[in-house]
């Protein structure tokens, strides 16, 4: 069976009697716990992942991005556009669970260099720093799946599905926080949300139903 669910907590799926083929996990669920948790689950996960890496390209105007420099793994560096190299500095993890190696270029290199309007123009006491995503053998492979057309249609079926019954519990349940405290209590509560839910979709599809075989 298919499951759309936000929720991709290991320890929950383990205590499931019926076993989930599929989850579909927006972009705040979709890290690298829950990526290599489902591969060792051997569920098929489907969710929205950033490119790799931790820095966030912000180019502007004619700026080079991360892109342009180029790692040379055989002496543990990148060389920029001016050719100069971006020596590692260390590694270091992230609060997701990543673990990023940091490189980094001589301040003096930087300062005096006449690209530096394209690499780093706020930069006036360090020179550029990149850092460069350990990537493991389950995000590689989520990667390339994601990037096949059949994956990304899958992704926006998550949309279509579950936002709309989270919006629709909110507004026509009014729970937009737990009335009761514990897990056990916040668990049932949740419960008979989506029982409700459920039962309404039902009713729906029966009447679209009758409506069509009577047409």
């Amino acid at each position: 069976m298919k499951a759309l669910c936000t929720d991709t907590r290991a320890s929950r799926l383990i205590s499931l009697e019926w076993r989930i083929a599929q989850m579909l996990a927006d972009a705040d669920y979709t890290n690298r716990r829950s990526i290599e948790a489902m591969a060792e689950l051997e569920v098929d996960s489907v969710g929205s992942l950033g490119k790799g890496g931790a820095e966030k390209d912000n180019p502007g105007r004619g700026r080079f991005t991360t892109a342009v420099f180029v790692y040379d793994p055989e002496h543990d560096h990148y060389v920029c556009p001016g050719d100069k190299h971006l020596r590692y500095e260390g590694r270091h993890k992230h609060k997701s669970g990543n673990f990023f190696y940091r490189y980094e270029a001589r301040a003096e290199d930087c300062q005096n260099c006449p690209l530096k309007p394209q690499r780093y123009p706020g930069n006036q006491h360090r020179g550029r720093g990149l850092l460069r995503t350990e990537e493991t053998a389950a995000r590689i492979a989520f990667r390339q799946k994601m990037a096949t057309p059949e994956a990304q249609k899958q992704y926006r079926r998550r949309s279509r599905v579950i936002e709309f019954c989270h919006a629709w519990i909110k507004s026509k349940l009014g729970l937009r926080q737990f009335h009761l405290r514990g897990l056990a209590k916040a668990q049932m509560e949740m419960l008979w949300a989506c029982l409700t839910y459920n039962l309404q979709q039902w009713i729906r599809l029966r009447k679209l139903q009758a409506a069509s075989s009577a047409a």
